[in-house]
């Protein structure tokens, strides 16, 4: 074994702009490093000019969320045109002896760019993420990439350290794939998954102080996230965790879902608290509540000591009313539920969550009277979704309207690693080689029956359905049009509604139609 203490390992982490919940991979990793004497710095992308606007600003846009302190946030934002060359002052003063990469399918054309222009220093990369576990082929096919992670990179990264500083061979380090000179590769099997219980605390001061600040009910606070448990134990199709279960089941390498102990997860909060003096907490577990009723109540026992307010997201079906009682007692601010889909034939055949609209409702009537505000996730653009199918959706959001805040419509994005992609594609909506869009951006499927027009403009008028009384419907209908007409309504209406439902005089008269340039 090399000498650990003299390997520096620099973290590149390419981002959408001024998207500031930590990436919970890097901070693990980097403790892993730090824990076994690695040297560990990062480079983070987020606060440089990479975009026009940041998904937080779309989302004020469609009234999604309450009109924040924009230029607050943007303070201390770098201009594009300093990202590479700080990146390679960074690199020049650290002295890296390799470059490790978490890429989301929506970044890696970022990291890409980023690696080519470094590639003069001769550094190994390694490329791990969502993206390179399910688009293993396509991610090394780029000249710039040596080494992939395939699955979770705690162990590999670490053996590769191991590797790399002694002089050794890495290049049958299970979870790797390894591009060797002559363009053939290497593809490793998965290795067991680890015990989240054995990970050191994750490792936030390798990012700046601004990072913990996020936009929530209009005000930036100082957030911490805490990983509760990794996969999840459902199948909807718009997902990639079932293609983490299935990989991980495929090679009999363990299961991916699994739970973290209550008592590791409250050493980790009261690190963020004692620490870095986070004032709100956000559990990023695609389903919080999958999790035995035992676990929960321990859980909700270990968090007197914390009572912070909290958010987190989880399932209609999850939503007994003991488990609305015990998330009011814990202190729990603000609750996201995935409705995605309101015709329920739709939902079950081409969503795969089966349930009646009865029961959706049913869990949503528990939250009434609840202490914390409740926000409903929809997803609008699904194949062979068509715009009446969507105001199925609006319908049943409205239904419930009493007891939202506010409801997300995203539009349906077809991430490799999910059973949706491939029907989109067979189905002639996208190409193999199509290049995703973050959620909250744009469609960037071709669908005949429902158009990106259509659809963008269901997705600005979304809320304006669910809050306004239905004689203004007509128009409401007006503002979904990407014209002259279409976009004076929607600025008017816009108006109306962050005055009437928001309390605020909206902060400026911008119309999302450039997104569409």
């Amino acid at each position: 074994m090399g000498d650990r203490q003299s390997f520096r390992v620099l973290f590149l982490y390419p981002n959408l702009m001024l998207q500031t919940m930590f990436p919970m991979s890097v901070a693990v990793l980097s403790a892993v490093l730090k824990q076994h004497g690695c040297e560990v710095q990062t480079f983070d992308t987020t606060f440089y000019e990479t975009e026009e606007k940041t998904s937080n600003e779309y989302r004020v846009e469609r009234l999604q969320m309450k009109p924040f302190d924009r230029e607050r946030q943007r303070q201390g934002l770098r201009p594009l045109a300093r990202l590479v060359p700080d990146l390679r002052s960074k690199i020049e003063s650290f002295q890296p002896d390799l470059i490790a990469v978490s890429v989301l399918e929506d970044t890696f054309p970022l990291a890409i760019m980023l690696l080519e222009e470094i590639r003069a220093f001769g550094l190994p990369h390694l490329v791990g993420g969502v993206y390179p576990t399910f688009a293993p082929e396509i991610v090394l096919a780029e000249r710039a990439v040596d080494i992939i992670c395939v699955g979770e990179g705690e162990g590999p990264l670490l053996d590769l350290c191991d590797a790399m500083s002694s002089g050794e061979d890495y290049s049958k380090i299970a979870n790797l794939w390894v591009k060797r000179p002559d363009g053939t590769i290497l593809r490793n099997p998965v290795r067991a998954t680890i015990n989240l219980d054995d990970l050191p605390i994750p490792d936030y001061s390798i990012f700046g102080d601004e990072r913990f600040y996020f936009p929530m009910n209009g005000n930036l606070l100082r957030i911490g996230s805490v990983e509760t448990h990794r996969g999840c134990p459902y199948k909807c199709t718009f997902c990639n965790s079932p293609g983490q279960v299935i990989l991980y089941d495929h090679a009999s390498a363990g299961s991916f879902f699994r739970l973290k102990s209550v008592s590791k997860i409250f050493h980790e909060l009261r690190n963020l608290i004692d620490n870095y003096k986070v004032e709100y907490i956000r559990f990023p577990a695609d389903t919080f509540l999958a999790m035995p009723d035992s676990y929960l109540h321990a859980f909700a026992e270990m968090y007197q000591d914390v009572k912070l307010p909290f958010w987190c997201q989880t399932r209609p079906e999850t939503l007994t009313a003991e488990r609305v009682d015990v998330l009011n007692r814990m202190g729990c601010k603000d609750l996201s539920v995935g409705i995605e889909h309101g015709n329920e034939e739709f939902r079950r055949r081409v969503v795969w969550r089966n349930y009646s609209n009865e029961t959706l409702i049913q869990s949503f009537e528990r939250l009434q009277g609840a202490s914390f505000g409740v926000r409903a996730n929809n997803i609008v653009g699904l194949p062979t979704e068509t715009r009446q199918l969507t105001q199925d959706t609006i319908t049943i959001n409205r239904r419930i309207a009493h007891i939202l805040g506010s409801a997300n419509a995203f539009h349906f994005t077809p991430y490799r690693g999910t059973r949706l992609r491939q029907l989109c594609i067979d189905l002639g909506y996208i190409k193999e080689d199509t290049k995703v869009i973050h959620n909250t951006r744009d469609t960037v499927l071709n669908m005949p029956q429902y158009s990106r027009d259509d659809i963008n403009g269901a997705i600005r008028t979304f809320n304006m359905y669910l809050k306004f009384p239905e004689s203004e419907f007509p128009r409401i209908a007006v503002a979904e049009r990407f014209d002259d007409c279409g976009n004076r309504m929607f600025s008017a209406l816009r108006r109306e509604f962050v005055a009437r439902y928001f309390g605020a005089i909206a902060e400026d008269d911008v119309v999302d139609s450039n997104l569409l340039d």
